[in-house]
């Protein structure tokens, strides 16, 4: 069995895994969160995937570290450590120290000059969209200013030097590329009218990017380009999101609770196959970190952990 840990509210992502729509045959998996299993004194006989880091607050962030250690030493494997693994602002800065991103970031509440412009602003901890791109400082300044004038903290708000480039006039590309446990895999790319490319366009989606998407698929192309990116940022489960940027791979975030949708039939045959290649190639490694029966499991809490539980659930989350 697998069971995913989220935040609260996010639980939909591995929705696709828990109800076999996955369109691959997976081991079972259920999903929880972290205030459910926070109050637990038990959980259940599975590879624990631990999910999420961006949307908690420091507090649950170290709590989720103490329950990482009180489940691993109740015997059972876990999959990315809460101290560990890396979320956005510390992974691109990381990235680029590394030589592997040729952009970097900034906080927003730090009085920021960036080496490059443009630049964007965007919230760490969400996976909505960006601003419109800033030209120089002092436009980002302004920006700033008005941010706070109107009301809005700058805390969580991170400055992100831009890097990308269009694969066609008007048209942007990246992929999708999971690791679960040691497996690196390419997933899918995607296709939009912007730099800020989510989830494709179905108008930009053609027979001739479609076959170059399934060379990169089964080829798993990219693999050992990002290997050293998820060691980097301590992830063992979750999706980078990566471009080609002056000849060189460049990454974007990695995702620890990316949205898994079931299959949806796509206008190209080609690209059915490989959608579906990659849930098989997917599911393979899902079985291979399968473990346990899902039998209740008691597991010793630390002091952290206690002292939280005898102060009860918040009725509502601060």
């Amino acid at each position: 069995m697998l069971l995913f840990i989220t935040a609260p509210g996010h639980t939909y992502t591995v929705k696709s895994l828990v109800e076999r729509a996955f369109g691959a045959e997976v081991p079972t998996c259920q999903v929880t969160t972290y205030d459910d299993l926070l109050h637990s004194p038990n959980t259940l006989r599975a590879t624990h995937i631990f999910t999420d880091f961006e949307r908690l607050y420091d507090w649950e962030l170290v709590l989720a570290s103490d329950l990482y250690w009180s489940i691993r030493y109740a015997g059972l494997p876990c999959l990315n450590n809460p101290a560990k693994a890396m979320c956005r602002y510390e992974l691109l800065r990381n990235l680029h120290a590394a030589g592997i991103n040729p952009f970097t970031v900034y906080r927003a509440d730090d009085q920021p000059q960036p080496v490059k412009f443009p630049v964007f602003l965007r919230y760490e901890a969400g996976h909505n969209s960006a601003s419109s791109l800033i030209a120089n400082q002092d436009n980002l300044d302004l920006s700033l200013r008005k941010m706070r004038d109107g009301g809005v903290p700058l805390r969580g708000v991170i400055v992100v030097e831009y890097a990308s480039e269009a694969i066609a006039p008007g048209v942007w590309q990246k992929y999708g590329t999971f690791r679960i446990g040691d497996a690196i895999l390419v997933d899918h790319g995607a296709w939009e009218d912007n730099w800020q490319v989510r989830y494709g366009k179905y108008e930009l989606t053609t027979e001739e990017r479609c076959e170059q998407e399934r060379a990169a698929v089964v080829s798993n192309r990219f693999a050992d380009v990002l290997q050293p990116v998820f060691q980097l940022a301590g992830i063992e489960w979750g999706r980078a999101d990566h471009a080609t940027f002056n000849g060189r791979e460049i990454v974007y975030e990695v995702n620890t609770n990316p949205n898994i949708g079931p299959l949806q039939p796509q206008q190209f045959p080609v690209r059915n196959e490989t959608l579906l290649f990659g849930r098989q190639r997917m599911a393979k490694q899902l079985w291979r970190i399968d473990y346990g029966d899902g039998a209740s499991v008691p597991f010793r809490p630390s002091d952290r952990l206690v002292q939280h539980r005898r102060r009860g659930r918040p009725s509502v989350r601060p």
